[in-house]
Order: structure tokens, then C-alpha cells, then sequence
């Protein structure tokens, strides 16, 4: 009978990360039979969706969760029922983990194996969630390189470093040596991120803009951020010039950073990218200050750009409840130049990157390394577990 895999991934970007996992699996294991919950990207790659979860509700945030609630549970029932009559050999999970810990529940009492890709971060809050993990999940293929330490030190050794999804793309994004005179703000793709920090970079651009003159901005906007909105939260809060000469730009984050000579980034994901395209920058954050004190009292972090939790003390964070133009210009300044600040912090970025794609002498690609996983898991041969690092072009 040829290899069952259930998959289960409840957002945008779980779907593209698992697509690439599916295409490594199939090409391995032509005959190997995938369904769950994922995407149109998962789909493309030969999974069979019993749950869209663009449709189903389940990508949506916090306040949503309570007018999809019902689509959540109807997904979850049916893949409940998937793992009662289809019997997989075994479930792949990718981040989601409310949802994702209590499918490895049904899926353990009936005897199937689970992979947790991507799992929760329970370095970060809610470590009580570890007891759940060494419960119901039979081994982690974690994405960021301290992991595997973490979990040893609670008790769970069954974790298998496979780099970051983000390293698909390092081979083809080689930092540039010259850039241009371009100073990237990157807002967020939410809309209270673009209404919180859009104004004030713009503001510390046009500060920064009086000693350097030929500097210009690029405003990175996610696809769902309208431009007449954002024309109306700007207002007259900056000047016409400086917003006439703002390139508005809805790249890939990649392609942009490559340019850019220095950046503003709002916490998050894309840290990591400006990291893979060594872009120098500083990372921001504003919220309510009630999510500062609950971030203070619930998150077990020092720094919270994950390319400082990777290699700390790597760029400067600036969390504040209102962020500070000026703040934000100090922080710059620096990068702008040829400074003993710029060579270090891109001599830093450079060990990120690298720390980000795993073991690189093994020539696997990270979705290829959680194919094995899944491979060793299910029981496959030593050389269909050695063949995944065979198939790097075709994958």
C-alpha cells in the first residue's frame, strides 16, 4: 500500500511552506497519497484538499475567530473523519498550533504518527505548551537553529533542525555589495501596523532627508493595503515633497531589500528576509500599552526581532508605544554611512543567514530535509532517505 500523509495547515504562509514539503514527497514517492487542509499552492503540488483553508476561516486572526468558529470546527471534524476512515501513516502539521495540537490528539489515540514542522513557539510564551508537544507530537522539525537545544533541555530530543523555509531563497538572493540610495520602511501588511509606524518613518525619513539629500524612500505595502487609504492616513502629516518622493512599491520583500541601503522594518518575519539580503536596518514596533505590559509579563524574551534571538544584539529595536521619528533617525544615521555600526551589523546579518539555512554541506533544501523526516518516520529504506538530497533541481 503506498505511503498515506495527512497535512494540516491553517494559513497563507503554512500552505506555501507545505507545498514545497508535497512536491519533495512526490517526487521522492511518486506514489505517495497526500490530503488535509492547506491551499491552492499544496493543491498545485499534488495534495488533495478535504479542507481549503483560505475558505474554511482558519487563517484568519483573533477577533475573526469568533465569527468563523463554526468553519473551524466543521474543518476540524472533517479531518477528524479523514484520520478515522482514511488512516494515514502519518499527520504533517505546520504552525497553527491551537487548532494543529488538538488534531495530534485524535490523531495519536488512533495510532498515527505526527510531525510537527514549523511548531509553536513555546521559547517565546506559553512553554506549557511543550507538554502537549512531547504528549501527542512524535518529532519536531524545527526551523530556527536553538530549538532543538530548548526542547532538549524540557525533556524532548526527538527534534531535527531542518533550517528556515526563508532559505529556499538564499542561493538566489546574494547580498549586493552596491546598493542605491534607498531607505526602506516597511509598515506591516495588517492595517493598525500601517496606521501605527507608516506616518512616523515617513517622518524620520524627511529628518534624515535634510543632511542627505539624495537619499529616497520606498514604502513596501502588502497586497491587501489599499493606496487611497494610505494617501488619507498620511494626510498633511508629512510634507508634499517628501511624499512625492516616496516609491511605492508592492515587490517581493527580497527583491527590495536588495536595493535598499538601509531599512525600517516592523518586527517580524521579515527581519529574517532583510537578514538573507543583508540588508542593514532597524526594527520597529508600536502597540497599545497594554500589549507591551502583557508582552513584558508573558514573553520569555530579552529581544524580540527574531535575527536578534538567532544572533542577539544584531540591529536595534525600537518597541514603543508611539515610535519616535527622532528614535528612529538615531538608529539610522549610523547605517547610512560606511561605519564601524554598518560593517558589524551585516558581518552579523551574514551569520544569520547562514545559520538560517542548516546543515549547507548536506545540499538538502529544507523542504527536502522534512521529506526525509517523514520518510524515516514511515519507516522508508536508507536509500529513498539518502535519494532526497539527490533530487535538489527537481524539487
Amino acid at each position: 500500500m503506498s505511503l498515506r500523509v495527512l497535512i494540516s495547515a491553517g494559513e497563507v504562509s503554512g500552505d506555501q511552506h507545505l507545498a514545497r514539503v508535497v512536491a519533495a514527497l512526490k517526487s521522492l514517492k511518486p506514489d505517495c497519497e497526500v490530503r488535509g487542509m492547506a491551499g491552492q499552492e499544496c493543491r498545485e503540488a499534488g495534495a488533495a484538499l478535504d479542507v481549503d483553508c483560505y475558505r474554511a476561516g482558519a487563517g484568519m486572526g483573533f477577533l475573526e475567530l469568533f465569527r468563523s468558529g463554526g468553519k473551524i470546527l466543521s474543518s476540524f471534524r472533517t479531518l477528524c473523519g479523514v484520520i478515522r476512515d482514511w488512516k494515514p501513516d502519518l499527520l504533517i502539521l505546520v504552525d497553527y498550533p491551537d487548532f494543529n495540537l488538538r488534531l495530534a490528539k485524535v490523531a495519536k489515540s488512533t495510532g498515527v504518527k505526527v510531525l510537527y514542522f514549523i511548531p509553536p513557539k513555546v521559547w517565546a510564551w506559553r512553554s506549557g505548551r511543550i507538554k502537549k508537544i512531547k504528549r501527542l507530537v512524535d518529532r519536531v522539525a524545527a526551523i530556527f537553529p536553538f530549538e532543538p537545544a530548548f526542547y532538549a533541555r524540557n525533556g524532548f530530543s526527538n527534534v531535527t533542525y531542518v533550517g528556515h523555509p526563508l532559505a529556499e531563497a538564499i542561493d538566489s538572493k546574494t547580498p549586493h555589495s552596491v546598493r542605491e540610495e534607498n531607505v526602506l520602511l516597511l509598515p506591516g501588511s495588517r492595517r493598525f501596523e500601517v496606521e501605527r509606524l507608516l506616518v512616523p518613518m515617513l517622518q524620520a525619513f524627511e529628518i534624515l532627508k535634510a543632511s542627505h539629500p539624495k537619499l529616497r524612500p520606498i514604502v513596501l505595502l502588502a497586497p491587501n493595503i489599499e493606496p487611497a487609504w494610505v494617501r488619507s492616513l498620511i494626510g498633511d502629516k508629512v510634507s508634499q515633497e517628501v511624499f512625492d518622493l516616496v516609491e511605492w512599491s508592492h515587490d517581493q520583500p527580497l527583491a527590495v531589500m536588495q536595493r535598499a541601503k538601509v531599512g525600517v522594518l516592523k518586527s517580524g518575519t521579515c527581519n529574517l528576509e532583510g537578514a538573507i539580503a543583508g540588508l542593514p536596518f532597524v526594527c520597529v514596533y508600536s502597540g497599545t500599552l497594554l500589549a507591551k505590559v502583557i508582552v513584558s509579563v508573558f514573553v520569555a524574551l530579552k529581544e524580540f526581532s527574531p535575527v536578534n534571538i538567532i544572533k542577539p544584539h544584531t540591529v536595534s529595536e525600537l518597541m514603543q508605544v508611539r515610535l519616535s521619528p527622532l528614535d528612529v533617525v538615531r538608529e539610522i544615521e549610523p547605517l547610512l554611512e560606511n561605519s564601524e555600526r554598518r560593517t558589524k551589523m551585516e558581518q552579523d546579518l551574514l551569520s544569520v543567514r547562514e545559520a538560517l539555512r542548516g546543515n549547507a554541506s548536506e545540499h538538502w533544501t529544507v523542504s527536502q530535509r522534512v521529506a526525509r523526516c517523514v520518510l524515516e518516520m514511515c519507516g522508508g529504506s536508507q536509500s529513498e532517505s539518502k535519494g532526497v538530497g539527490q533530487g535538489v533541481q527537481n524539487v
